[in-house]
């Protein structure tokens, strides 16, 4: 044994520590193939559930759609009871408020009401400063003083009984005629008279073979013929002028090359008009012709029942307003301030230290309500807006106060559409406990339709330009035919009036809306009148219309895809 052995026999020989790192290398190649295994393992699994749960779900989607092209349904029409009703929701407003305001140049010195008090008419509600009153009554009678003035000086101010040319050129339409209104022919016609400017009509017309400057000619209507003359051309459009003495406005010419070659047609119309206008009195002569040429001077038309002028008119207006502001004034100087109306509540008023009055301008202070009725204004989409009309009868709910229903009317109908949606007014009465801003829910009942033909909804089809049914089903090629435009009437959730383009006793055939999930069941149509769906009246359905009836052998979708509702 060697000296170092003897002195440490634990210490391992050369070929013992090889053995022991080749050892502990073998062990963990083999954790880390292990590892690999499982990983792979797992990812396989995950992948095979994968491709199971698709194929699953494709085997599903492909049963529900095989289980929706078997729903090809036929219903007769039928005459039967329709009714619907419009529904929305909103929130209260007050009707017929009275806005008192503190006159220009009037300071008011203490407010006398508070928001939520009532009142009575003629109450005084603010008391203001005398003196800036009687500075404000000073100031309005010198203005009716000047006013009177200029009265008095116009007083002799007619509307001119003749209408001249104005400027020279060729007259080229005649809108008046003797015995007409000035004014009625202006809103009719947009003008008395035109007058062609410059000496030309033109025509346009789309050629390539045209260019700026060119010259050609222009056949009218009774096969004479002018010189033309390109004007311009811009993106494949030349205008042509010709003369505009003789060819009229509003013919139809034939414009053809130097070598006879047809280019297009065209209509003439005024190259440079000038609208002759009027406002008052009646035509008595007409003092020129169509072709006429003539001069700034020239007289066109003469009238009588020629008024006072527009400017005599609005002198008059205006001291009529300036009157009543004197008159207010007044009842404010005998009063002490600022009265009610109306008898109401307040609904806002201001606060002094925060509005400043005595301006130039008159100050909005105190708001009233007469708290006799309130108002509700619901959105109304394209489908109900028809249905709706003055004077119908509402259902209102205001669940914070009442579960009562109470019963409004529709009081305004706005027709001008934002993004698609339009807005109704429901008026109703007020009770105790009702304020602006509450929540209320409304049904309008649409009056409904007896001896109607029906059909189900799901059965009429909606295109850019109308609507239509089928009426025949081929079970062979599994298409749909026999194309019918209709005209429908008012429609809910279920059933379409028809109004024209089926007989009692018509076969239409359709395709039962189906979810994904295979749930069938009817679909509110859109466009049409039917907000919420009301029962039919006697009897509901008619006999025939049992949800609809299969083809006795038809199945699967029709090429092209089944109809359903709207395309």
């Amino acid at each position: 044994m060697s000296k170092q052995n003897q002195e440490n026999p634990n210490t391992p020989l050369p070929e013992q520590d090889d053995a022991l790192f080749q050892a502990l290398r073998q062990s963990k190649k083999q954790r880390r193939r292990k590892r690999i295994r499982t990983a792979a393992i797992g990812a396989v699994v995950l992948i095979v559930a994968l491709i199971l749960g698709v194929t699953t779900l494709r085997r599903r989607v492909r049963e529900q759609f095989a289980m929706s092209s078997t729903e090809v349904l036929n219903a007769q029409a039928q005459r039967g009871t329709i009714s619907t009703l419009v529904s929305g929701s909103g929130v209260l407003a007050n009707v017929d408020t009275e806005v008192v305001s503190a006159p220009a140049g009037v300071e008011i010195t203490q407010m006398l009401v508070d928001y939520g008090d009532t009142v009575t008419e003629g109450q005084l509600l603010a008391t203001a400063d005398m003196a800036t009153v009687r500075t404000a009554m000073s100031q309005l009678q010198e203005e009716l003083d000047d006013l009177d003035d200029q009265i008095a000086a116009a007083s002799d101010d007619k509307v001119s009984s003749y209408i001249s040319a104005g400027v020279s050129g060729r007259v080229k339409t005649l809108n008046a005629q003797a015995g007409d209104k000035v004014s009625q022919v202006m809103v009719d016609s947009g003008a008395l008279a035109v007058i062609s400017l410059d000496g030309y009509l033109a025509v346009d017309v789309e050629t390539d073979a045209l260019a700026e400057g060119d010259t050609l000619t222009v056949e009218l209507p009774d096969g004479t013929q002018e010189e033309g003359t390109v004007d311009a051309v811009l993106a494949g459009t030349a205008t042509v002028l010709v003369t505009d003495n003789g060819p009229l406005a509003g013919d139809t010419v034939r414009l053809l090359s130097q070598s006879g070659e047809t280019l297009g047609e065209g209509t003439l119309y005024i190259h440079s008009p000038l609208a002759v206008t009027g406002y008052a009195g009646t035509v008595s002569t007409v003092n020129a012709k169509e072709n006429q040429a003539v001069y700034a001077s020239t007289t066109l038309f003469t009238l009588t029942d020629t008024t006072t002028s527009a400017s005599y008119d609005a002198l008059l207006q205006t001291r009529s307003e300036t009157e009543e502001d004197l008159l207010e004034l007044l009842n404010i100087q005998q009063a002490g301030g600022l009265t009610a109306p109306i008898s109401g509540s307040v609904y806002a008023a201001a606060d002094l230290d925060e509005t400043e009055t005595g301006g130039e301008t008159a100050v909005e202070l105190i708001t009233l309500a007469p708290d006799e009725q309130m108002s509700v204004t619901i959105s109304v989409d394209e489908g109900d807006i028809l249905s709706l009309a003055l004077d119908q009868t509402a259902d209102v709910t205001v669940s914070s106060v009442s579960e009562d229903t109470l019963t409004g009317t529709v009081t305004e109908i706005d027709k001008t559409a934002s993004d698609g949606t339009y807005t109704a007014v429901i008026t109703l009465d007020k009770i105790d406990g009702m304020l602006p801003g509450m929540s209320a829910s409304v049904d309008v009942r649409i009056e409904g339709v007896d001896d109607a033909i029906l059909i189900p909804v799901e059965a009429l089809h909606q295109t850019s330009t109308g609507y239509y049914v089928y009426t025949t089903y081929d079970e062979e090629t599994q298409e749909y035919g026999g194309q019918v435009d209709v005209v429908p009437g008012l429609t809910n959730s279920s059933y379409a009036e028809i109004k024209s383009g089926l007989n009692e006793g018509d076969t239409v055939y359709y395709t039962e809306s189906t979810d994904f999930f295979g749930f069938t069941g009817g679909r509110d149509f859109q466009n049409m009148g039917g907000g919420k769906n009301m029962d039919m009246a006697e009897g509901g359905m008619p006999s025939g219309m049992g949800g609809g009836q299969r083809p006795d052998a038809g199945s699967g979708m029709p090429q092209g895809g089944a109809p359903g509702g709207r395309d």
